[in-house]
């Protein structure tokens, strides 16, 4: 059992790692491709996620497994929030990107929500044993992973995108596509072809 000192350190811990880590995310992105990048927290999360199991069998996580799950979750946080929004950036190209990233700040917003809710709600239905709560987050951090990886070769920027398209005619780097006139012909060969 913690007391209410323990509990309120983890906290201010918890927000120096986030800090430090969304610091250290600047510096590692010279460094470091964003998909590996992005790889890495969805391997880090996943890991803290495994920590965070307790037995179904066990009345007790051992302090030093949740703790470094603690930590773990906490880094892989900010590393993939910040990485996806630097490639989710970079696919999307020269378009209206407030748009979608303001879509995608709204839909990430409702797991924050609903989250908490649903937590407590399998706490309680496993009588607070966190095998079934920290379950479901390492199959939801395995499917991204296995989703990310599967797709990696279509997370490039826009440019390389249009590289590829032109130089193989295919719109996808997993099978053969048309491309599409928009993005093959140039402005003054739409207006060329359009005009009478």
């Amino acid at each position: 059992d913690w007391e209410q000192v323990e509990i309120n350190l983890l906290f201010v811990g918890a927000g120096f790692i986030s800090l430090a880590t969304s610091l250290a995310v600047r510096e590692l992105t010279r460094h470091v491709d964003d998909t590996t990048m992005l790889l890495s927290s969805l391997v880090v999360g996943l890991a803290g996620s495994l920590f965070l199991l307790d037995s179904p069998f066990s009345e007790r996580l051992p302090a030093w497994r949740f703790l470094l799950g603690f930590c773990l979750s906490q880094v892989a946080f900010p590393v993939g929030r910040n990485v996806c929004l630097g490639v989710f950036g970079n696919v999307l190209g020269p378009v209206n990107q407030g748009r979608w990233m303001g879509l995608m700040f709204a839909v990430s917003a409702i797991p924050r929500a609903i989250g908490p809710f649903v937590a407590v709600k399998l706490l309680t239905v496993v009588d607070w044993s966190t095998w079934l709560e920290f379950f479901v987050c390492s199959a939801l951090f395995g499917s991204a992973l296995i989703a990310t990886r599967y797709f990696i070769r279509d997370l490039v920027p826009y440019e390389d995108y249009l590289e590829d398209i032109a130089r193989e005619g295919s719109g996808s780097f997993h099978g053969p596509m048309p491309p599409s006139p928009l993005l093959v012909r140039s402005p003054m060969q739409r207006r060329t072809e359009t005009s009478p």
